[in-house]
């Protein structure tokens, strides 16, 4: 991203680009850092962190073979990733999970584009195209 990171204001636009591919494609990875990538969501980004927990969880439980109709087992199921009393309303597990996503997110793009992208035109192009 080192060619296109100066068109987003924070780090979280790029993490949540990442987040968006690997819970789409269902890949995850071991954060690179031994911190974690992200503890909370940005202030103005609470609204796409909401969406990215509701990605994550709608993911998580089909992944897992839940009804959703089944609602204790859809609590039981998602009950140990989402802590509301946390800042990002995510538990450890579920923080970790989606750093993991994230990293798998990465990890795809970074397989999928032959080349770095070096305009913000042709990433968001390909990026588009990609996750479609």
């Amino acid at each position: 991203f080192s060619d296109i990171e100066k068109h987003y204001p924070t780090q979280f636009d790029l993490y949540y680009l990442c987040a968006v591919v690997g819970i789409r494609f269902e890949v995850k990875s071991e954060p690179v850092k031994a911190k974690d990538m992200i503890e909370n969501f940005p202030r103005g980004f609470e609204h796409t962190g909401r969406l990215l927990i509701g990605l994550l969880l709608s993911t998580e439980l089909r992944l897992a073979g839940v009804d959703l109709d089944e609602k204790t087992e859809v609590e039981r199921s998602i009950g140990h990733l989402v802590d509301p009393s946390s800042p990002s309303n995510l538990s450890d597990d579920g923080v970790k999970l989606m750093n993991k996503y994230a990293q798998g997110g990465f990890n795809y793009l970074f397989e999928k584009f032959a080349d770095r992208p070096r305009s913000i035109e042709t990433f968001i192009r390909k990026y588009s195209k990609l996750v479609d």
